[in-house]
């Protein structure tokens, strides 16, 4: 680990009390593994306290639920100011000390939420931290490869994040969509689902231990040594005169903010390093996977933020996950053409609307690969709570809605 980070996994933290110590930093990420049943919700706030003393004010890294609104809480005092799921300390000072403060909302069966875990990653950005200039070994692992770009066109391209929790989970053996993620994940004052938090806290609801971190080259080897892909955040452009963003070779476009997979890492004829990624980015998922050099990967990612998702150690608590639910389609009575959506033979009621927040027709025209989002789709629509299927042959379908559930339909 470089000198300018810490790194710490605080086990099933108490609500209130223990304070937790880590290297001098200025900028503070935080992630946790929760179970969260239907209805209630959870929220992590800390507070730090400075090296020259005294503490900030209460942070909240946002109310989340698989199944409900989720909504960041930006907010900022004298001291420090947090942006979506990032606090930064300001005026050059530095904090050494994390409390936390564990707030949750009971659900009218009178379930609690279950904090797993709290995982707090610190950095001095102000600070070079010294790491290895080359990976260690050439070691790779598969991880499926999906572009963001033929996804739901309302949202493809701004669901990077998504998309890769989506491989990191698919790689685990789970069978879900980029756009279930996408819309669970959704942060309502955020307006988009790149928080950082809510990406790893939605594959922890999957049962796993997911968060993020600032990570080198070594715990990138040593995630793929575990058989895990990592996500990382990058900026780069695939311009060599575009002296504004880090240049990589091979890269599908130009980006000021991004998240992809590292899968590997390989070593030329040559001599030279080449990372293995699955970028999502790439216009199709036939092109997914790319090898990026290694100096210019380096320069490209973003404050080495890391995306990690690992099998807990013991088996945790999945009843509390996105589901999928079984549902029929039966002409609309309003209008003809248009289909209502039936579950245990009650109307479904589903928002309006082509993009967040709102529902996802996603209908499979050709089946591929062995999970459901290796296959071709086209899309419908929905308007006032009536879905218009694709002008195109389908096998079956999914209606994903802003509330952790997808229903499923398989065509008769």
């Amino acid at each position: 680990m470089p000198s300018n980070t810490d790194f710490l996994k605080i086990e099933r933290p108490e609500s209130l009390g223990e304070l937790y110590t880590l290297r001098a930093f200025d900028t503070l990420l935080l992630s946790f593994c929760a179970d969260v049943p239907m209805g209630s919700t959870i929220e992590v706030q800390a507070r730090v306290r400075l090296v020259d003393g005294g503490f900030t004010a209460w942070f909240s890294w946002g109310v989340f639920s698989p199944y409900d609104e989720r909504r960041s809480v930006n907010a900022q005092d004298e001291f420090a100011a947090l942006d979506t799921d990032t606090l930064r300390i300001k005026n050059g000072r530095l904090a050494d000390t994390v409390q936390l403060r564990i707030l949750s909302k009971r659900n009218a069966q009178g379930e609690r939420p279950a904090l797993r875990r709290v995982v707090l990653a610190a950095k001095n950005a102000s600070m070079e931290g010294e790491e290895p200039l080359s990976a260690c070994e050439d070691v790779s692992v598969e991880a499926p490869a999906y572009s963001q770009m033929v996804r739901f066109p309302g949202i493809a391209h701004v669901i990077c994040s998504a998309t890769t929790i989506a491989m990191l989970l698919n790689q685990k053996g789970e069978n879900v969509l980029p756009e279930e993620i996408a819309l669970t994940c959704y942060d309502s004052a955020y307006q988009g689902c790149g928080n950082w938090s809510f990406s790893t806290a939605v594959a922890a609801s999957y049962g796993y231990d997911a968060y993020v971190r600032f990570a080198t080259l070594d715990d990138l080897v040593e995630e793929l040594r575990r058989g895990n892909a990592v996500g990382v955040s990058v900026r780069y452009t695939n311009d060599p005169k575009d002296d504004t963003l880090p240049y990589v070779e091979n890269a599908p476009c130009s980006t000021r903010g991004h998240l992809m997979v590292v899968c590997g890492f390989r070593t030329a004829s040559n001599g030279r390093q080449f990372v293995l990624v699955h970028d999502p980015a790439a216009p199709e998922n036939e092109t997914v996977e790319r090898l990026y050099p290694l100096e210019q990967f380096l320069d490209a990612w973003q404050g080495r933020v890391a995306y990690v998702v690992r099998r807990e150690e013991q088996a945790a608590h999945c009843d509390y996950r996105p589901r999928r639910a079984p549902a029929e389609l039966r002409p609309a009575q309003e209008e003809s053409g248009l289909w209502a959506l039936y579950a245990q033979g009650k109307r479904a009621a589903l928002p309006d609307g082509e993009a967040f927040p709102g529902a996802i027709v996603a209908c499979v025209t050709q089946e591929r690969g062995e999970r459901t989002a290796d296959s071709a789709f086209a899309y419908g629509e929905i308007s006032r709570g009536l879905i218009r299927l694709p002008d195109c042959a389908w096998q079956r379908a999914f209606v994903i809605a802003n509330c952790g559930v997808t229903y499923e339909i398989q065509r008769c």
